[in-house]
């Protein structure tokens, strides 16, 4: 992947001699792939030089285009009106960010350009633009697998993750350390939230973060929701990056300011024993990268793409904490974020609240005597299902800690409100999406290497393995019938009836859920299991709604994938059509093995 940098300053734009050599325009990346994929991340002042050079290479012939917004504070959304291949006819635009509660991402930006701002609105753009909503989870842009998760700003932003050409890129800008024990350095694992936003980074070939501040400046802008240097190096160590670009350099520094905090990290840096390339981000600057041995990727989680179900979506939230003034910042928090709200600190008539009402979100004390908040975790959790595996609970400290897994997620007190709202926003969006990623089997170790051993993925398609998927197809009259085999991450069509597509991400996987068990998984309607629901495959096309697999077996009991039938209406199949897709599932997984 080539990475170039368009804009590398935070908060506002700083033109003039003191910001030559590292610039002044606000956040705009540019990323192209082997293939030719273009992402442009943010959308500051600086998109309006990319989109100068744009014009100039393409001059009036097609092309598309990919835009990620982290998040729409300004200075991250200012360029949007000045980008001008948006203007261009024959460009074609996807456009993607981090959607509200009840507000989609074209609706926010369309905000920047009302009259009293700006002469143009977003209507009047005159390239083919399409938006799409973003919440946490993995999409496809081209040959580009994007992961996305949210990250600690008062602001809901999200962080994105690029994987391509064996190389991945992290783009992490406008994120403050979740334990602020940790921005003069120290060990990222004693902190669960920074141990997770770690995991993202794991073996990125470049990690773009921002370091707005070094460790000394940070006091005074506790809150604010960014990082120091110090941080961003203890982080990058833990989580095995190859290079980093500090980006995001605070509007008041100078370029010899900005060599002074590059200094300051590289010492930094042999201090903590992390040897990794470090520098900062310059305008104008375009770095190769490619793909290293150490590079792991985060497991496949659910589509980035916000489901159908969010427009309709209620939300309510349950808050059973005993202390008044923090159930009191809580309560007003999510009363701003526009949702339902109850308040009873009292466990056995929470308990009952949340029986009758099934909040989505229930944020509970947590204090150092963990005893009654574990009681009543394990309660709503023993709901009945699905609710009560599903359901957001919230621990409200001052530390993370033991719940017996219970706990969804940590807020550690004190927090400010606009903190509070980013939070219970990216909880509730996370609980609104009826789609769950597919947990590993116990034995995917050894199940990989089984299925990698048959010598049979990314093979050209026989008739031995067509013969079964054409009679499949016509013995329960459905029109996709597929040998699906799960690789680490995707799964495979080996044989395909009704269906164009070779390959498809793993966490979009009817598949990935039916090797779980060897019992046949009979899906009678998508539409209504919670697993399902949003899945793109469902909402979208092919909008599947009947799905039967039966996992393929090999000789060492491991499930290498399934022979699976698929409907686009809802159906059920008797005992007796089981019994006969459970048998050819048999002699298909005899053959993957001959």
């Amino acid at each position: 992947m080539l990475v170039t940098f368009w804009g590398t300053r935070g908060s506002i734009a700083k033109a003039g001699p003191s910001t030559l050599r590292y610039g002044g325009n606000t956040s705009c990346v540019e990323v192209r792939s082997d293939d030719g994929t273009l992402v442009v991340i943010d959308c500051g002042t600086g998109a309006h030089g990319l989109g100068e050079s744009l014009l100039a290479d393409t001059a009036g012939t097609d092309l598309e285009g990919h835009l990620l917004i982290s998040h729409t504070h300004w200075d991250h959304i200012q360029g949007l009106p000045f980008f001008g291949p948006l203007f261009e006819p024959t460009h074609t635009w996807h456009v993607y960010g981090p959607r509200g509660l009840s507000s989609s991402i074209s609706e926010t930006l369309a905000g920047q350009m009302q009259y009293s701002y700006f002469p143009l609105t977003l209507e009047q753009l005159e390239a083919e633009v399409d938006y799409h909503d973003l919440v946490e989870g993995t999409l496809q842009i081209g040959d580009i697998t994007v992961r996305t998760r949210y990250l600690n700003h008062p602001a809901l932003t999200l962080g994105y993750r690029l994987e391509a050409d064996g190389a991945s890129l992290v783009y992490a800008s406008d994120h403050e350390p979740h334990s602020r024990v940790l921005t003069a350095g120290g060990d990222v694992a004693s902190s669960h939230h920074d141990d997770a936003h770690a995991e993202f980074l794991a073996g990125a070939d470049l990690l773009i973060h921002d370091a707005q501040y070094r460790a000394h400046e940070y006091e005074d802008k506790a809150g604010w929701g960014h990082s120091t240097a110090e941080y961003v190096v203890d982080v990058a160590r833990h989580a095995g990056v190859r290079q980093v670009a500090l980006f995001h350099h605070d509007p008041s520094r100078t370029d010899d300011q900005v060599d002074d905090l590059v200094a300051s990290a590289k010492a930094h840096a042999e201090r903590a024993g992390y040897d990794g390339a470090l520098f900062a981000a310059a305008e104008g600057t375009t770095i190769e990268i490619r793909g290293s041995n150490n590079t792991t990727a985060p497991a496949a989680t659910r589509s980035a793409v916000a489901g159908a179900a969010l427009d309709d979506h209620r939300a309510s939230v349950l808050i059973a904490v005993l202390d008044p003034d923090v159930a009191d910042l809580l309560q007003r928090a999510a009363e701003a974020e526009g949702v339902d709200v109850t308040v009873d600190a009292d466990p056995e008539s929470a308990l009952r609240v949340i029986e009758q009402q099934r909040p989505s979100l229930i944020l509970l004390e947590g204090g150092s005597d963990g005893d009654d908040v574990l009681r009543l975790s394990s309660a709503i959790r023993a709901l009945d299902p699905p609710y009560g595996g599903e359901v957001g609970l919230v621990a409200v400290a001052d530390h993370v800690g033991a719940t017996g897994g219970a706990m969804t997620d940590w807020l550690v007190w004190p927090a400010s409100i606009g903190y509070i709202r980013t939070k219970m926003r990216a909880w509730l969006l996370r609980q609104a999406c009826r789609w769950q990623n597919a947990p590993l089997p116990p034995d995917e170790e050894q199940r990989l290497r089984s299925l990698r051993d048959t010598g049979i993925l990314d093979t050209e398609p026989e008739s031995r393995f067509d013969r079964y998927t054409i009679a499949a197809s016509r013995a329960f009259d459905v029109p996709v019938a597929l040998i699906s085999l799960v690789d680490a991450g995707r799964q495979w069509f080996k044989s395909r009836v009704g269906l164009d597509a070779v390959e498809s991400p793993r966490d979009m996987a009817f598949c990935a859920h039916a090797i779980l068990d060897d019992e046949v998984l009979q899906v009678s309607d998508a539409l209504e299991d919670p697993r399902f629901a949003d899945n793109p495959l469902v909402v979208d096309d092919p909008r599947v709604r009947f799905y039967a697999g039966v996992p393929l077996k090999l000789a060492d009991g491991t499930r290498a994938g399934t022979l699976c039938v698929i409907d686009f209406r809802p159906r059920v199949l008797d005992d007796g059509q089981l019994a006969e897709l459970e048998r050819m599932a048999a002699e298909v997984a005899a053959e993957l093995e001959a």
